[in-house]
Protein backbone atom coordinates (compact mmCIF):
# COMPACT_ATOMS: atom_id res chain seq x y z
CA UNK A 1 0.00 0.00 0.00
CA UNK A 2 2.87 2.39 0.75
CA UNK A 3 4.32 1.70 -2.70
CA UNK A 4 0.96 2.51 -4.32
CA UNK A 5 0.69 5.71 -2.29
CA UNK A 6 4.18 6.77 -3.35
CA UNK A 7 3.33 6.25 -7.02
CA UNK A 8 0.15 8.31 -6.73
CA UNK A 9 2.05 11.03 -4.90
CA UNK A 10 4.58 11.26 -7.71
CA UNK A 11 1.77 11.33 -10.29
CA UNK A 12 -0.36 14.06 -8.74
CA UNK A 13 1.98 16.49 -7.02
CA UNK A 14 5.19 18.32 -7.92
CA UNK A 15 7.49 20.30 -5.72
CA UNK A 16 10.83 22.03 -5.34
CA UNK A 17 12.56 21.59 -2.00
CA UNK A 18 11.37 20.03 1.22
CA UNK A 19 7.68 19.87 2.01
CA UNK A 20 6.40 21.53 5.17
CA UNK A 21 5.71 19.31 8.16
CA UNK A 22 2.00 20.04 7.80
CA UNK A 23 2.03 18.79 4.19
CA UNK A 24 3.97 15.67 5.10
CA UNK A 25 1.37 14.68 7.69
CA UNK A 26 -1.54 15.54 5.36
CA UNK A 27 -0.14 13.26 2.68
CA UNK A 28 -0.13 10.40 5.18
CA UNK A 29 -3.72 11.07 6.26
CA UNK A 30 -2.56 11.99 9.75
CA UNK A 31 -4.25 15.39 10.03
CA UNK A 32 -7.60 16.16 11.61
CA UNK A 33 -9.40 18.66 9.35
CA UNK A 34 -10.77 21.26 11.75
CA UNK A 35 -13.12 23.69 10.02
CA UNK A 36 -13.59 26.39 12.68
CA UNK A 37 -16.08 28.68 10.94
CA UNK A 38 -17.45 29.62 7.53
CA UNK A 39 -17.16 33.32 8.41
CA UNK A 40 -14.50 35.17 6.41
CA UNK A 41 -13.66 38.85 5.78
CA UNK A 42 -13.03 38.10 2.11
CA UNK A 43 -15.27 36.94 -0.72
CA UNK A 44 -12.86 35.29 -3.15
CA UNK A 45 -14.19 34.52 -6.61
CA UNK A 46 -12.89 30.96 -6.28
CA UNK A 47 -14.12 30.21 -2.74
CA UNK A 48 -14.94 26.47 -2.71
CA UNK A 49 -17.27 26.52 0.31
CA UNK A 50 -20.74 25.08 -0.08
CA UNK A 51 -23.99 26.91 0.67
CA UNK A 52 -24.17 25.02 3.97
CA UNK A 53 -20.79 26.38 5.11
CA UNK A 54 -20.14 29.72 3.43
CA UNK A 55 -20.72 32.63 5.83
CA UNK A 56 -22.19 30.20 8.36
CA UNK A 57 -20.70 30.07 11.85
CA UNK A 58 -20.43 26.30 12.03
CA UNK A 59 -17.57 24.02 13.07
CA UNK A 60 -16.63 20.62 11.68
CA UNK A 61 -14.02 18.14 12.86
CA UNK A 62 -13.58 16.04 9.72
CA UNK A 63 -17.19 15.10 8.89
CA UNK A 64 -18.47 15.72 12.43
CA UNK A 65 -20.44 18.94 12.94
CA UNK A 66 -19.66 20.17 16.47
CA UNK A 67 -18.14 23.00 18.49
CA UNK A 68 -17.64 20.77 21.50
CA UNK A 69 -13.93 20.34 22.18
CA UNK A 70 -14.45 16.93 23.80
CA UNK A 71 -16.12 15.67 20.62
CA UNK A 72 -13.35 17.21 18.49
CA UNK A 73 -10.71 15.42 20.56
CA UNK A 74 -12.67 12.17 20.28
CA UNK A 75 -12.75 12.53 16.49
CA UNK A 76 -9.00 13.15 16.46
CA UNK A 77 -8.50 9.91 18.42
CA UNK A 78 -10.84 7.92 16.17
CA UNK A 79 -8.95 9.22 13.13
CA UNK A 80 -5.58 8.43 14.73
CA UNK A 81 -4.57 12.00 13.97
CA UNK A 82 -1.06 13.19 14.69
CA UNK A 83 -1.92 16.80 13.96
CA UNK A 84 -4.64 19.17 12.82
CA UNK A 85 -5.16 21.54 9.92
CA UNK A 86 -7.30 24.49 11.04
CA UNK A 87 -9.29 26.09 8.26
CA UNK A 88 -12.47 27.94 7.32
CA UNK A 89 -13.68 30.58 6.26
CA UNK A 90 -11.04 32.32 8.24
CA UNK A 91 -10.27 30.79 11.66
CA UNK A 92 -9.17 34.21 12.92
CA UNK A 93 -12.75 35.42 12.42
CA UNK A 94 -13.41 33.40 15.57
CA UNK A 95 -10.02 33.85 17.21
CA UNK A 96 -10.94 32.90 20.78
CA UNK A 97 -12.57 29.68 19.62
CA UNK A 98 -9.55 28.86 17.48
CA UNK A 99 -7.14 29.52 20.36
CA UNK A 100 -9.15 27.31 22.70
CA UNK A 101 -9.05 24.45 20.18
CA UNK A 102 -5.28 24.78 19.70
CA UNK A 103 -4.64 24.81 23.44
CA UNK A 104 -6.95 21.85 24.09
CA UNK A 105 -5.42 19.73 21.31
CA UNK A 106 -1.89 20.48 22.49
CA UNK A 107 -2.83 19.75 26.10
CA UNK A 108 -4.42 16.43 25.15
CA UNK A 109 -1.93 15.11 22.61
CA UNK A 110 1.27 16.93 23.54
CA UNK A 111 3.71 19.29 21.84
CA UNK A 112 4.41 16.86 19.00
CA UNK A 113 0.80 17.10 17.82
CA UNK A 114 1.41 19.35 14.79
CA UNK A 115 -1.08 22.13 14.11
CA UNK A 116 -1.15 24.35 11.04
CA UNK A 117 -3.63 27.10 10.28
CA UNK A 118 -4.86 28.93 7.16
CA UNK A 119 -5.75 32.62 7.28
CA UNK A 120 -6.03 35.71 5.12
CA UNK A 121 -3.88 38.80 5.56
CA UNK A 122 -6.93 40.86 6.55
CA UNK A 123 -6.92 39.56 10.13
CA UNK A 124 -3.16 39.31 10.64
CA UNK A 125 -1.70 41.70 13.24
CA UNK A 126 0.99 41.56 15.92
CA UNK A 127 -1.47 40.84 18.72
CA UNK A 128 -3.13 37.90 16.93
CA UNK A 129 0.26 36.45 16.00
CA UNK A 130 1.37 36.52 19.65
CA UNK A 131 -1.82 34.79 20.77
CA UNK A 132 -1.47 32.05 18.16
CA UNK A 133 2.15 31.46 19.08
CA UNK A 134 1.39 31.28 22.82
CA UNK A 135 -1.46 28.85 22.17
CA UNK A 136 1.00 26.50 20.47
CA UNK A 137 0.43 26.93 16.73
CA UNK A 138 3.24 25.27 14.76
CA UNK A 139 2.72 26.36 11.18
CA UNK A 140 0.94 29.35 9.64
CA UNK A 141 -0.25 29.52 6.04
CA UNK A 142 -1.20 32.87 4.55
CA UNK A 143 -3.62 33.45 1.70
CA UNK A 144 -2.72 36.77 0.01
CA UNK A 145 -4.81 38.30 -2.78
CA UNK A 146 -2.65 38.17 -5.93
CA UNK A 147 -4.73 40.97 -7.48
CA UNK A 148 -4.37 43.39 -4.58
CA UNK A 149 -0.89 44.12 -3.17
CA UNK A 150 -2.15 46.51 -0.51
CA UNK A 151 -1.81 43.99 2.35
CA UNK A 152 1.30 42.19 1.14
CA UNK A 153 3.62 44.09 3.53
CA UNK A 154 1.81 42.34 6.43
CA UNK A 155 3.53 39.10 5.39
CA UNK A 156 6.67 40.40 7.12
CA UNK A 157 4.81 40.39 10.46
CA UNK A 158 4.87 36.59 10.62
CA UNK A 159 8.43 36.00 9.41
CA UNK A 160 10.19 33.64 11.82
CA UNK A 161 7.30 33.63 14.29
CA UNK A 162 6.41 29.93 13.88
CA UNK A 163 8.30 26.73 13.07
CA UNK A 164 7.27 27.28 9.46
CA UNK A 165 5.37 30.00 7.62
CA UNK A 166 4.02 29.55 4.12
CA UNK A 167 1.85 31.10 1.46
CA UNK A 168 -0.90 28.94 0.01
CA UNK A 169 -3.05 30.05 -2.92
CA UNK A 170 -5.14 28.46 -5.69
CA UNK A 171 -3.63 28.53 -9.16
CA UNK A 172 -5.67 30.70 -11.52
CA UNK A 173 -5.04 29.74 -15.15
CA UNK A 174 -2.84 32.19 -16.99
CA UNK A 175 -1.92 34.25 -13.93
CA UNK A 176 1.73 33.22 -13.85
CA UNK A 177 2.97 36.82 -13.82
CA UNK A 178 0.94 37.73 -10.72
CA UNK A 179 1.98 34.62 -8.77
CA UNK A 180 5.63 35.01 -9.72
CA UNK A 181 5.49 38.61 -8.50
CA UNK A 182 4.06 37.46 -5.17
CA UNK A 183 6.73 34.77 -4.79
CA UNK A 184 9.52 37.25 -5.52
CA UNK A 185 8.03 39.66 -3.00
CA UNK A 186 7.67 37.07 -0.22
CA UNK A 187 10.51 34.59 -0.83
CA UNK A 188 12.70 36.13 1.87
CA UNK A 189 9.78 36.40 4.32
CA UNK A 190 8.24 32.90 4.27
CA UNK A 191 9.57 29.32 4.23
CA UNK A 192 7.47 27.77 1.46
CA UNK A 193 4.77 28.27 -1.17
CA UNK A 194 1.84 25.93 -1.90
CA UNK A 195 -0.02 26.17 -5.21
CA UNK A 196 -3.36 24.37 -5.21
CA UNK A 197 -5.27 23.27 -8.29
CA UNK A 198 -8.35 25.44 -8.75
CA UNK A 199 -11.56 23.48 -8.25
CA UNK A 200 -15.12 24.25 -9.28
CA UNK A 201 -16.94 26.45 -6.75
CA UNK A 202 -20.68 25.97 -7.08
CA UNK A 203 -21.57 29.31 -5.45
CA UNK A 204 -19.25 31.16 -7.84
CA UNK A 205 -20.55 29.69 -11.09
CA UNK A 206 -21.43 33.11 -12.56
CA UNK A 207 -17.94 34.43 -11.85
CA UNK A 208 -16.42 31.34 -13.47
CA UNK A 209 -18.45 31.96 -16.62
CA UNK A 210 -17.44 35.61 -16.69
CA UNK A 211 -13.79 34.62 -16.44
CA UNK A 212 -14.41 31.95 -19.11
CA UNK A 213 -12.78 29.32 -16.92
CA UNK A 214 -13.40 25.87 -18.32
CA UNK A 215 -14.31 23.17 -15.81
CA UNK A 216 -13.62 19.57 -16.82
CA UNK A 217 -15.63 16.45 -15.99
CA UNK A 218 -13.77 16.10 -12.68
CA UNK A 219 -14.74 19.67 -11.67
CA UNK A 220 -11.20 21.08 -11.95
CA UNK A 221 -10.50 24.31 -13.81
CA UNK A 222 -8.52 23.56 -16.95
CA UNK A 223 -5.13 25.21 -17.37
CA UNK A 224 -4.32 25.52 -13.69
CA UNK A 225 -1.82 22.69 -13.60
CA UNK A 226 0.03 24.02 -16.63
CA UNK A 227 0.27 27.43 -14.97
CA UNK A 228 1.55 25.90 -11.72
CA UNK A 229 4.22 23.82 -13.45
CA UNK A 230 5.38 26.85 -15.44
CA UNK A 231 5.78 28.77 -12.17
CA UNK A 232 7.77 25.94 -10.58
CA UNK A 233 9.96 25.75 -13.67
CA UNK A 234 10.66 29.48 -13.35
CA UNK A 235 12.25 28.96 -9.91
CA UNK A 236 13.92 25.57 -10.43
CA UNK A 237 17.41 27.05 -10.10
CA UNK A 238 16.62 29.00 -6.94
CA UNK A 239 16.49 27.72 -3.36
CA UNK A 240 12.75 28.18 -3.02
CA UNK A 241 10.33 25.58 -1.68
CA UNK A 242 7.31 25.45 -4.00
CA UNK A 243 4.72 22.69 -3.98
CA UNK A 244 1.89 22.07 -6.45
CA UNK A 245 -1.01 20.07 -5.03
CA UNK A 246 -3.58 18.78 -7.52
CA UNK A 247 -7.22 18.15 -6.66
CA UNK A 248 -6.75 14.51 -7.66
CA UNK A 249 -3.95 14.19 -5.15
CA UNK A 250 -6.11 15.55 -2.32
CA UNK A 251 -8.77 12.99 -3.10
CA UNK A 252 -6.58 10.01 -4.00
CA UNK A 253 -4.04 10.44 -1.22
CA UNK A 254 -4.89 12.92 1.55
CA UNK A 255 -8.58 12.05 2.00
CA UNK A 256 -8.13 8.37 1.21
CA UNK A 257 -5.31 7.87 3.71
CA UNK A 258 -7.27 9.67 6.44
CA UNK A 259 -10.26 7.42 5.76
CA UNK A 260 -8.13 4.28 6.00
CA UNK A 261 -6.74 5.32 9.37
CA UNK A 262 -10.21 5.95 10.78
CA UNK A 263 -11.52 2.66 9.42
CA UNK A 264 -8.98 0.73 11.50
CA UNK A 265 -10.30 2.41 14.65
CA UNK A 266 -14.07 2.32 14.13
CA UNK A 267 -14.53 -0.99 12.31
CA UNK A 268 -16.51 -3.60 14.25
CA UNK A 269 -15.10 -7.11 14.57
CA UNK A 270 -17.51 -8.29 11.89
CA UNK A 271 -16.72 -5.50 9.40
CA UNK A 272 -14.69 -6.09 6.27
CA UNK A 273 -12.35 -3.20 5.42
CA UNK A 274 -11.63 -2.67 1.72
CA UNK A 275 -8.30 -1.47 0.32
CA UNK A 276 -9.83 2.02 0.08
CA UNK A 277 -10.85 2.05 3.73
CA UNK A 278 -14.57 1.43 3.13
CA UNK A 279 -16.58 -0.79 5.49
CA UNK A 280 -18.53 -3.68 4.00
CA UNK A 281 -21.26 -5.19 6.15
CA UNK A 282 -24.70 -6.74 6.10
CA UNK A 283 -27.70 -4.72 7.26
CA UNK A 284 -31.40 -5.05 7.98
CA UNK A 285 -33.21 -1.74 7.47
CA UNK A 286 -36.30 -1.03 9.60
CA UNK A 287 -39.13 1.54 9.48
CA UNK A 288 -39.09 2.76 13.10
CA UNK A 289 -37.63 2.11 16.56
CA UNK A 290 -40.49 -0.18 17.57
CA UNK A 291 -39.82 -2.46 14.61
CA UNK A 292 -36.07 -2.19 15.21
CA UNK A 293 -36.40 -3.47 18.78
CA UNK A 294 -38.69 -6.28 17.62
CA UNK A 295 -36.35 -7.47 14.86
CA UNK A 296 -33.39 -7.16 17.22
CA UNK A 297 -34.92 -9.77 19.55
CA UNK A 298 -35.80 -12.05 16.64
CA UNK A 299 -32.32 -11.74 15.16
CA UNK A 300 -30.73 -12.56 18.51
CA UNK A 301 -32.89 -15.66 18.91
CA UNK A 302 -32.38 -16.92 15.35
CA UNK A 303 -28.63 -16.26 15.15
CA UNK A 304 -27.25 -16.63 18.65
CA UNK A 305 -23.68 -17.09 17.40
CA UNK A 306 -23.72 -13.96 15.14
CA UNK A 307 -22.12 -10.70 16.21
CA UNK A 308 -24.27 -7.70 15.39
CA UNK A 309 -24.94 -4.10 16.38
CA UNK A 310 -28.03 -1.89 16.48
CA UNK A 311 -27.68 1.40 14.60
CA UNK A 312 -30.47 3.66 15.87
CA UNK A 313 -29.38 6.64 13.75
CA UNK A 314 -30.02 4.77 10.52
CA UNK A 315 -32.65 2.42 11.96
CA UNK A 316 -30.83 -0.78 11.06
CA UNK A 317 -29.07 -3.84 12.40
CA UNK A 318 -25.56 -4.38 11.04
CA UNK A 319 -23.66 -7.66 11.00
CA UNK A 320 -21.04 -9.79 9.23
CA UNK A 321 -21.57 -9.55 5.46
CA UNK A 322 -20.65 -13.23 5.06
CA UNK A 323 -23.89 -14.09 6.91
CA UNK A 324 -26.12 -11.93 4.74
CA UNK A 325 -27.43 -14.83 2.62
CA UNK A 326 -28.86 -16.69 5.62
CA UNK A 327 -30.24 -13.53 7.20
CA UNK A 328 -31.95 -12.42 3.97
CA UNK A 329 -34.02 -15.64 3.93
CA UNK A 330 -35.65 -14.70 7.25
CA UNK A 331 -35.74 -10.89 7.30
CA UNK A 332 -37.00 -8.36 4.77
CA UNK A 333 -34.95 -5.34 3.69
CA UNK A 334 -31.64 -7.16 4.19
CA UNK A 335 -28.80 -5.68 2.18
CA UNK A 336 -25.09 -5.74 1.46
CA UNK A 337 -23.68 -2.26 2.05
CA UNK A 338 -20.39 -0.49 1.59
CA UNK A 339 -19.90 2.82 3.35
CA UNK A 340 -17.38 5.35 4.60
CA UNK A 341 -16.00 4.85 8.13
CA UNK A 342 -16.91 8.47 8.89
CA UNK A 343 -19.43 9.81 11.39
CA UNK A 344 -22.07 10.19 8.65
CA UNK A 345 -21.47 6.61 7.39
CA UNK A 346 -22.15 7.70 3.81
CA UNK A 347 -23.18 4.68 1.75
CA UNK A 348 -21.44 4.17 -1.61
CA UNK A 349 -23.08 0.83 -2.40
CA UNK A 350 -26.28 -0.88 -1.30
CA UNK A 351 -27.83 -4.04 -2.69
CA UNK A 352 -31.03 -5.46 -1.20
CA UNK A 353 -31.29 -9.25 -1.19
CA UNK A 354 -34.78 -9.44 0.29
Amino acid sequence: MKEKSAKLTKQFEKHLGKLSRGCQLCFEGKKLVLFVTGICPRNCIYCPLSKEKKNKDITNANELKTKNIKEIIKEAKLSRAEGAGITGGDPLSRLNRTLSYIRALKHTFGKKFHIHLYTSLELINKQNIKKLKRAGLDELRLHPDIFNKKLWPKIALVTGKFSEVGIEIPVIPGKEKEVIELINFAKDKVDFFNLNELEYAILKEKEYKKKKWKVNENYFVEGGEKTALNIIKKFKHQKIRIHYCSAKFKDAIQFSERIKRRAKTVARKFDKITNDGMLVRGAIYLKNLKELNKIKKQFKNKFKDYSFEVDKKKLRIIFDVSKVGRVAKLFKNTAIIEEYPTIDALEVYKEFLS
